[in-house]
């Protein structure tokens, strides 16, 4: 008998530990989220062409001690230049305010378009970087500043994915397709990143195995909720459970099967908050890598991954084609 199923018998809720670690960084999460709402707010007042959002551990309700700010502006009309100024002046509230912000780049560098983040879904031009965009707003994005654009731009995405024809009997495959797409996308570009970035491989690594994994899985499970329901109902259990995070998600869905992962996830955001295995994982390779810090974690990861399968396998049933989409 596997590790997983040895928790799964012996372990219906989750512990006083993991129950701590969620309610410390779901804190953190909030009051960082209410301090960035408020800057906004003093900034841009009543704007009603501009949205703001974040991504990341924030919207993740996943802070730890080492979290940036992974904010996002969109805007509509002809508002471009309003939203770079904009951008600059709320970023240096933030970083005066003492966030970390992240290294210059990014998806969402500069502001885009509202009606850029639901176009060319699929095609030669729907390159790597539209496809986080969409993601990242779909499966862990929270509003910042104007929560009604910032929820009408992400139900008017749900949309483009859920055609006015879909059965009942039918999940959104469309939508799926293109969650399976992401989550193999960055697996593909982690190797590159590492290999030509000079980016650190390890803490890399084992975020990918969790933080990554884990909001994959919570968009899979989101739509394998929708089978059953008319086209409506399709949009507006979407529209609930992508509004959660990630771990609320889950378990909201699945319940009780979610604890053995959920457990060790616990140990991974555990893991991130002590500054001295972060330096560790930080560290450039092969010195990270060899780390006993992410050797232990690597052993975390592999039995969440397992975790994560059976969950998936014992949460469906014959009847919702889930598992079978997400092989062929």
């Amino acid at each position: 008998m596997n590790t997983v199923r040895k928790r799964r018998r012996c372990k219906m809720v989750l512990s006083d530990h993991a129950q701590a670690v969620f309610a410390a960084t779901k804190t953190r999460s909030n009051d960082g989220i209410d301090k960035m709402r408020h800057a906004a707010k003093a900034i841009m007042a009543n704007e009603s062409a501009i949205i703001v959002g974040v991504n990341g551990s924030y919207a993740r309700r996943e802070a730890t001690s080492g979290s940036d700010v992974d904010l996002f502006f969109l805007y509509t009309g002809e508002h471009k230049e309003e939203a770079v100024e904009y951008q600059r002046r709320v970023r240096e509230r933030l970083k005066d305010d003492g966030f970390e912000m992240p290294a210059p780049g990014g998806v969402f560098s500069e502001p885009l378009s509202v009606s850029m983040t639901r176009e060319m879904i699929g095609g030669q031009d729907d390159s790597n970087v539209q496809i986080t965009r969409r993601m990242l707003l779909l499966l862990e994005g929270e509003w910042i500043f104007n929560e009604s654009g910032f929820n009408q731009a992400r139900t008017q995405l749900l949309r483009k994915y859920v055609p006015d024809n879909l059965r009942d009997d039918k999940i959104c495959l469309f939508l799926l397709n293109d969650v399976i797409r992401y989550w193999r996308t960055i697996c593909v570009d982690f190797e590159y990143k590492v290999q030509n970035d000079d980016k650190p491989r390890a803490i890399r690594l084992i975020k990918l195995r969790f933080s990554r994994m884990l909001l994959f899985l919570a968009g899979v499970l989101a739509i394998g909720a929708t089978h059953g329901q008319n086209v409506d109902e399709k949009v507006e259990t979407l529209s609930q459970y992508l509004a959660l995070s990630a771990i609320e998600r889950i378990q909201e869905i699945a319940g009780e099967k979610t604890y053995p992962a959920l457990e060790l996830y616990a140990e991974f955001l555990t893991a991130l908050d002590d500054t001295r295995i972060r330096e560790a994982l930080s560290q450039k390779s092969p010195a990270g890598e060899e780390s006993q810090e992410f050797k232990r974690l690597r052993k975390l990861a592999h039995d969440f991954r397992d975790a994560l399968v059976e969950l998936l396998q014992s949460h469906y049933d014959d009847d919702n084609p889930t598992v079978a989409a997400l092989m062929l």
